[in-house]
């Protein structure tokens, strides 16, 4: 994913470049530094420094979908933990209802 230079804030030292953006709230950094003895190319400098920080916002954002999945997959397992539960508490009922008409018409037919 490729964002255009214009959404970062760029501050531009004698031979640095800091790209500055967000996420989650949170100020995320790129910096691209310049060798002393080279001639700095702030545009280029700017790419550099911009892809730097969109790499550390992915990680960000890596880091957190793999909590949220993380979560998810607990969620499910109570879930299905309850759903098991509940299943068994269904068969349970089903059980005894079924004994229950058994003995009620075992009970009829004696009074025949």
């Amino acid at each position: 994913m490729k964002y255009p230079l214009s959404k970062y804030k760029f501050i531009i030292h004698e031979n640095e470049i800091i790209a500055i953006s967000t996420y989650a709230g949170k100020t995320v950094r790129g910096i691209a530094k310049c060798h002393p003895h080279d001639v700095m190319d702030i545009e280029r400098g700017k790419v550099l420094a911009a892809n730097r920080c969109n790499v550390k916002i992915a990680q960000k954002r890596r880091a957190r979908a793999r909590k949220k999945m993380a979560e998810a997959l607990e969620e499910n397992r109570r879930t299905n933990q309850r759903y098991k539960a509940m299943a068994d508490y269904f068969i349970d009922a089903d059980t005894a209802l079924i004994a229950a008409q058994k003995e009620l018409e075992h009970e009829l037919d004696k009074m025949k």
